[in-house]
Order: structure tokens, then C-alpha cells, then sequence
């Protein structure tokens, strides 16, 4: 087993493909998402994530140095996480 073989795969789904592709969206708050991203990848179970209101294998987590909530789904079946929604504010 490689290193890549612990990585879970992170795919937007197209509302937070469309947000991050907004030009309107803030560059520090772009690459904030982006590094949460990485550490979703690193690990789903992100320490300081909960779980969603949907239950299941949903997760809640603050875009880290502020800016908002993000919302995904661990795919354990596929080995994937989809990142359902960015909430900024």
C-alpha cells in the first residue's frame, strides 16, 4: 500500500465548483477551501469536523482561519468524499 492509497479523493460537486469558480469569491477565502480540501483528502474524520444533520457519513466543518462552514459526504464504498456546500460568511 502506497502513501497515495490513504489519500481520499476529493471531488466538488457543481454548486461548489460553481462558487469556486465565482471571480467574485475572495482569493483568501479560494485558498482557504482548497487547503481544507487537502486536509479532507488527508483525513475525512478532519479533527474539529462533526457530523451533518443528515446523518450518516455527512460531516460539518469550519473553513479553518474563518470564513465559513463546509459540508461533504464520505463515500466509503468508492474510497471518495464529495464537498456538497460552502457556506462563506
Amino acid at each position: 500500500m502506497s502513501d497515495e492509497d490513504d489519500l481520499w479523493p476529493v471531488e466538488p460537486s457543481p454548486t461548489v465548483a460553481a462558487a469556486l469558480a465565482d471571480p467574485g469569491l475572495p482569493v483568501d477565502l479560494f485558498s482557504k477551501i482548497f487547503a481544507l480540501a487537502v486536509a479532507i483528502a488527508a483525513d475525512p474524520w478532519l479533527a474539529g469536523s462533526s457530523p451533518a444533520v443528515q446523518g450518516g457519513h455527512w460531516r460539518t466543518v469550519p473553513i479553518p482561519g474563518g470564513g465559513g462552514i463546509a459540508e461533504y459526504l464520505i463515500n466509503t464504498d468508492e474510497h471518495r468524499v464529495l464537498l456538497t456546500r460552502i457556506f462563506p460568511f
